[in-house]
């Protein structure tokens, strides 16, 4: 008898089954595909970081040094596992080209290396270790589709050519938020390059299970070894492997929690909808001797077997979904291990999904059994008293569709925002110089700087080196502190609070960094710039994503900074303005014209191909799910709209056939429903786009701040926020309310008023 009242009440009820199976696989969709998505990318990174035996700490290195010291040192240490130095040959991207294409464009160090022995291996695209042969090139992964590359293409360095061979995964330098890129060749033809390119040495340890990385960091710089470029630790290059696509995932989760919500409301007032449809039959059944309970296990079975198929359906979207939005992912890490377990937790997400809606729709269910046989049967029951007013949770599922599309349309216009930098840790610039990988950084960032203070052309320039310190507070453990020393004045922070460092004797921290020293401004810290620690007092703490998003910056003029007794500088940045009406791509073009005798070590880019060069992945996978929920919002916009203005109809089912029998038209009964809907579908916009920008902006906030990107603030993109996405909500909503008043007209004139 169940199974025919369920089939029949689904024949009856094609298009309300429909509307609780779609909202039940779009939760169900967006919930599994997160947890896949998630798991995926933990699962890629971390196999390919094992199978190529990534260090645990890592020294990049130019100039001279002494490995038998550095052996010498590996010896005395009880927690080093293993060590090697790696060559990276350093080469200027105006000599090397991919298919015909210079990298001059290219905002990476790109050089050449060997297939090291012991660890940190150079995989091929099966995860294999890669031997290549004579006249073969392996080229990174991510340079694939930017530079549209094939195997068997050519590459030139000069006048030497190699064959594409296949393209490689590093373990260390596979984001494209690392600075530096390996090619792989054979050492023959390393041997054949050393003249065109300055060697860097990686210096890297294997660090035995249990024992403390930081610590094995500040014994290195105690022991005075070389350290004449970036210190990188495992945890770190695990963070740049997985941030490109974690935001996106993170962005697909808040989607994913707002849509189950939106489902709730949405698959509520289906219920009543069916229920308020349904009363005169509940009430027959009642009279003829069947219990509430009894009824209510109908309900239950049939909205058991929508969640079945909704969890089916969303579940087989997820996976579909999955392969191109986690196809980057797989190309840059390769597959995940343990296949059956992410398959186990993806699915283990859609049946939470579904465990949460039935018992959602099963408290809904709960208040029909008050329902007696003679009210139902009469019209008086508890859902006809019951005043439920759809339009407005029409408002309430705009605002909340609006807020959907506007919250991951807003944080990629920031990330693609050249205004951006400021959560880097740098205030606003036109122009960016790198000066790194050069024997005397000190002396060369000298004569550029005063070149430009020379320069006419110049508004304002600020030169900043950075530098490696230990540091201490309340006599705890000594730390490592990246230090950016320089006038902070000329391009100015913004500091989440505090100021910058105007004089000797202050230093600000960026957020990560003084959360992990426990420290806040007023306090005291010790840095050890010489041999006796020097006292700082904390006069701001600032956004940086750069890094690991743990720095410092300390106030030194630059010029004497340059030439006083410090430590070697690890590299140094110019920031550039020109006067107004200046060509910045011609002055560009003739700065790196001057600096081709420095090689590969001074890039000049404007900004915004910096920004695209470090972050263009992330920016790209971040409008990709943006796009994703724009559509999913229409979507929502629609099926809601359609929906309750049909429960609304059947409320007011009477007062329309008291319309059609006095002579009102069919035509004046949908108009009136469209006004009646359009105030609140407006509100409903309007509340959205607040929400988006406040509320939202919270979210996002604490979403970068994860990053180190505190104080996060929406840099709006104005025309989409303001104008196109609120007239394609209310087209899409105008649509939703001309399909469902057709409602009305199949409505007839009956005796029963």
């Amino acid at each position: 008898m169940y199974r025919r009242m369920i089939i029949n009440d689904l024949k009856k009820n094609r298009l309300v089954s429909a509307a609780v199976c779609i909202f039940m696989a779009i939760s169900a969709c967006f919930i599994g595909l997160t947890v896949l998505l998630f798991a995926s990318l933990l699962g890629s990174v971390d196999k390919l970081m094992t199978e190529a035996k990534t260090c645990d700490f890592l020294q990049m290195h130019s100039g001279d040094m002494d490995q038998e010291e550095l052996k010498a040192f590996a010896k005395t240490r009880e927690d080093v596992e293993d060590m090697l130095v790696s060559s990276f040959l350093n080469m200027d991207n105006s000599i090397i080209s991919l298919n015909g294409r210079l990298l001059t464009d290219s905002t990476q160090d790109n050089g050449f290396c060997v297939q090291n022995k012991n660890f940190d291996y150079m995989l091929g695209m099966d995860n294999e270790i890669l031997k290549p042969e004579e006249g073969t090139v392996y080229v990174p992964v991510c340079y694939k589709n930017e530079y549209d590359l094939e195997k068997g293409q050519i590459m030139k360095v000069c006048d030497i050519e190699f064959v594409i061979g296949g393209f490689l995964r590093d373990s260390q330098m596979n984001s494209m938020m690392a600075s530096s890129k390996r090619f792989l060749v054979n050492p023959a033809d390393y041997m054949r390059l050393e003249q065109y390119g300055s060697t860097e040495y990686l210096i890297e340890f294997l660090i035995k299970d249990g024992y403390d990385i930081n610590a094995f960091s500040t014994a290195y710089g105690d022991a005075g070894l070389p350290c004449n470029g970036p210190k990188i630790t495992a945890p770190l290059i695990r963070m740049m492997n997985a941030l490109s696509d974690g935001v996106m995932i993170l962005v697909i989760l808040l989607v994913s929690v707002v849509v189950l919500i939106i489902s709730l409301i949405c698959i509520r007032y289906i219920v009543i909808t069916g229920m308020e449809k349904d009363r005169k039959e509940a009430g027959m059944l009642k009279a003829l001797g069947l219990s509430g309970k009894d009824i209510k296990n109908v309900y239950i079975l049939k909205y058991m077997l929508l969640s079945l198929a909704g969890g089916v359906a969303g579940g087989g979207a997820a996976f579909a979904v999955s392969g191109p939005l986690g196809r980057q992912m797989r190309m840059l890490y390769g597959p995940a291990g343990n296949t059956a377990g992410i398959i186990m937790v993806s699915l283990a997400g859609i049946v939470l999904t579904e465990f949460i809606i039935l018992c959602f729709v099963r408290g809904i269910l709960g208040k029909n059994d008050r329902l007696s046989a003679v009210e139902a049967i009469r019209d008086s029951g508890f859902i006809a008293k019951r005043k439920t007013d759809s339009l407005m949770w029409i408002s309430v599922v705009m605002a909340a569709a609006l807020f959907l599309m506007l919250v991951p349309l807003n944080l990629a216009s920031t990330v693609s925002s050249g205004k951006f930098v400021s959560y880097m840790g740098v205030g606003q610039s036109q122009i960016r110089m790198d000066i790194r990988q050069c024997d005397d950084i000190k002396r060369v960032s000298k004569d550029i700087y005063e070149k430009l203070r020379r320069d006419a052309r110049v508004e304002r320039s600020a030169l900043m080196q950075t530098m490696s310190y230990r540091a201490s507070v309340n006599g705890e453990e000594n730390v490592e502190l990246l230090t950016e020393e320089g006038n902070h004045t000329v391009f100015p922070l913004k500091f989440i609070s505090g100021r910058e460092p105007l004089a000797e004797g202050e230093i600000a921290l960026s957020m990560l960094m003084a959360q992990e020293l426990s420290c806040d401004t007023g306090d005291t810290i010790l840095l050890y710039r010489s041999e006796k620690a020097e006292s700082y007092t904390i006069c701001g703490i600032y956004s940086d994503i750069t890094n690991g998003g743990k720095t410092a910056k300390i106030y030194s003029d630059p010029l004497s900074g340059i030439t006083d007794e410090r430590p070697d500088v690890i590299w140094s940045i110019i920031y550039i303005d020109l006067k107004s009406g200046e060509d910045m791509t011609a002055w560009i073009n003739e700065y790196q014209g001057y600096f081709n005798e420095y090689g590969n070590s001074v890039k000049i880019v404007d900004i915004a191909q910096y920004m695209d060069g470090t972050y263009g992945q992330t920016i790209r996978r971040i409008k990709l799910a943006a796009f994703t929920s724009i559509l999913v919002s229409c979507l929502i916009i629609f099926i809601v709209i359609l929906l309750f203005t049909r429960l609304k109809i059947w409320q007011e089912k009477k007062d329309i056939v008291l319309k059609k029998a006095i002579g009102v038209s069919c035509y004046h009964i949908r108009r009136d429903y469209l006004v009646q809907t359009l105030f609140y579908i407006l509100a409903g916009i309007l509340t959205g786009i607040v929400m988006g920008i406040v509320p939202g902006q919270m979210l996002a906030g604490k979403l970068m701040g994860m990053f180190g990107a505190a104080g996060f603030r929406f840099i709006l993109d104005r025309r989409m926020v303001y104008l196109i996405i609120p007239f394609i909500s209310l087209i899409v909503a105008i649509l939703g309310v001309r399909t469902a008043t057709r409602e009305a007209v199949t409505i007839k004139i009956t005796p029963e008023l």
